[in-house]
């Protein structure tokens, strides 16, 4: 080999070993390469030492709690609106129950005063059939020509029905012989139905 081609291989040994040193040392954490390089000129803007913020992993931290913050605040709001709904859906069952209960109570008032009024109805027909039974005939036939003819046919039923009790015969027939005809044949027809 030339002398020139020998000086070439020992510059690059040399360079080699320079380069793997300050290496070694740099992961050593004796020196820091860059510190090195930076003094160059050419070199010192690709090796500037770059300062970290010795606050970075805090703020990062910081980030991730409130991003975690955010999602529990989020899950809490979709929660509240879930809870108003249910709410709101319950408050219209309890006005929704409450409507019916009243309904029903109104329906069981009716109830009753049409039972009183059956009652009283009931009471009344037996009273004008006692009255109808101890009267004369012609006098008992006036009296029915001028009720409504359901009132007519529950007196001559009821007429019936303690004739049939006490096991007599019943003048129903005989007081519908008496009245005006065309009201008997009404009568007549309303009490087949």
């Amino acid at each position: 080999m030339s002398r020139g081609k020998r000086i070439l291989f020992l510059l690059l040994i040399n360079l080699g070993l320079v380069i793997l040193s300050i290496y070694f040392l740099d992961m050593l954490e004796i020196l820091d390469y860059r510190q090195i390089f930076s003094q160059i000129p050419f070199l010192r803007e690709s090796f500037v030492v770059k300062i970290e913020n010795p606050y970075l992993l805090d703020k990062l931290e910081l980030d991730k709690k409130w991003l975690l913050l955010e999602e529990k605040q989020r899950n809490l709001e979709y929660a509240r609106q879930e809870i108003e709904k249910s709410f709101l859906a319950i408050t219209q069952q309890q006005e929704a129950l409450a409507q019916e209960k009243e309904n029903i109570q109104n329906m069981i008032a009716q109830f009753e005063l049409a039972k009183q009024n059956q009652a009283t109805y009931e009471k009344r027909v037996e009273e004008i059939a006692n009255q109808i039974e101890s009267m004369p005939p012609q006098s008992a036939v006036k009296i029915l020509e001028k009720q409504e003819d359901e009132m007519v046919i529950d007196v001559l039923r009821m007429m019936e029905k303690r004739a049939q009790a006490q096991g007599k015969r019943s003048i129903v027939s005989f007081l519908l012989s008496l009245m005006d005809p065309e009201q008997s044949a009404r009568i007549q027809r309303k009490m087949l139905e």
